[in-house]
């Protein structure tokens, strides 16, 4: 049953500005959007995910996953705290967010008693200790408003444990900024799109049909990174758990063909459609991520204008110098000839121990 409270909400506050207060880059906290320029103004500030608090709006968080934001409900009273089990879920969907470069905003009906009480769980949770995360309240008004929520903040404090992450990403002792490695590729794929477009396009594999998603696809280091960077950004929660569930599925029914006939899983040539295996972002013969979906996919049925000559030419020496220089950015080591990952492999995350074994050959472990 809709909320009463919130039934005409898109006639209120029309015009009304919303201003996330920022508690890190990735961390901000606020009152509930009242209306749609609201959420768009919430958006425009750069938040890609909202923990909701508001027992009282039991619609609004379905209108912000309607919006395109990933949501974590969590549905309080005015004025109560979380049971201990539910915060430590919400805390985790945050913790896990924030870990893969999310923007994510708290948010209760004001802002303030029950944000600041999941707020200063969640300091605790990332070792500030009583003492700083109270400095870092100190200047917000989302911080604990009663006693049965400083009394729950004390409860998580005595036996809050140390982040955990679901899934492993790129961790080396220097953080890389990505974006200048993701516009030249984003570059080398504006030029295939254009060639493509000046012979005649045709239809696109992973929008009119599927026959690419049942074809093995192999990827370069910087595709690897970028898909595996969208995936975590792109998809909700759920979304990316089914898809990695999928993706090592696939894995398996590619491996288990290619050892059933005898070919090196280095140089698979066979369709998935023989082992009824398909693309893990495949989704009612639609790609899950269509818009940055690997060049391959984006050449599939295009053998006119996307030629040999072209692959040769232009993409794989550009393709292979993007992703040198995101090894050497990442190591400070010259990277050698580097290997193309399976697509399954990249979705779900294994690629991973390529890299990092690649790695420990080279010496760069530590």
């Amino acid at each position: 049953m809709r909320s009463t409270k919130m039934l005409g909400w898109k006639k209120r506050n029309k015009s009304a500005a919303y201003e996330v207060t920022w508690v890190t880059d990735q961390l901000g906290v606020g009152h509930a959007p009242m209306s749609y320029p609201q959420l768009e103004a919430i958006r425009a500030e750069g938040v890609d995910a909202i923990l909701n608090l508001c027992g009282e709006f039991c619609d609004l968080h379905d209108i912000e996953t309607g919006a395109g934001f990933e949501v974590h409900y969590l549905p309080l009273a005015d004025e109560e705290a979380p049971g201990l089990i539910e915060l430590e879920k919400a805390l985790e969907w945050l913790d896990e967010a924030i870990y893969l470069g999310k923007k994510v905003l708290i948010h209760c009906r004001h802002g303030i008693g029950r944000t600041g009480t999941v707020l200063n769980a969640y300091l605790l949770r990332r070792g500030l200790g009583h003492k700083m995360a109270g400095k870092a309240l100190k200047k917000l008004k989302s911080k604990p408003a009663n006693f049965v929520q400083w009394r729950t903040v004390r409860k998580y404090g005595k036996q809050s444990g140390q982040l955990r992450v679901r899934e492993p990403s790129l961790e080396f002792k220097r953080l890389v900024d990505l974006s200048p490695f993701f516009n030249d590729y984003e570059e080398v794929v504006q030029r295939v799109e254009e060639r493509a477009g000046k012979n005649g396009g045709g239809e696109a594999c992973g929008l009119d049909h599927d026959q690419c998603c049942r074809t093995p696809v192999r990827v370069s280091l910087v595709e690897a990174v970028h898909i595996s960077h969208r995936i975590n950004t792109e998809l909700t929660c759920e979304q990316r758990l089914s898809v990695i569930e999928r993706a090592v599925e696939t894995a398996q029914a590619e491996r288990r063909a290619a050892s059933a006939i005898g070919v090196d899983g280095e140089n698979l040539e066979y369709c998935l459609s023989e082992v009824g295996a398909v693309c893990p972002l495949l989704r009612k013969r639609q790609c899950m991520l269509f818009e940055y979906r690997p060049i391959q996919c984006r050449a599939f049925g295009q053998d006119q204008s996307l030629d040999g000559e072209l692959w040769s030419t232009l993409l794989t020496p550009a393709l292979e110098k993007i992703s040198s220089e995101i090894w050497f950015a990442y190591t400070g080591s010259m990277a050698g000839s580097l290997p193309l990952f399976s697509f399954p492999d990249v979705v779900s995350g294994k690629f991973m121990e390529m890299i990092f074994k690649l790695m420990m050959e080279q010496g760069l472990e530590s």
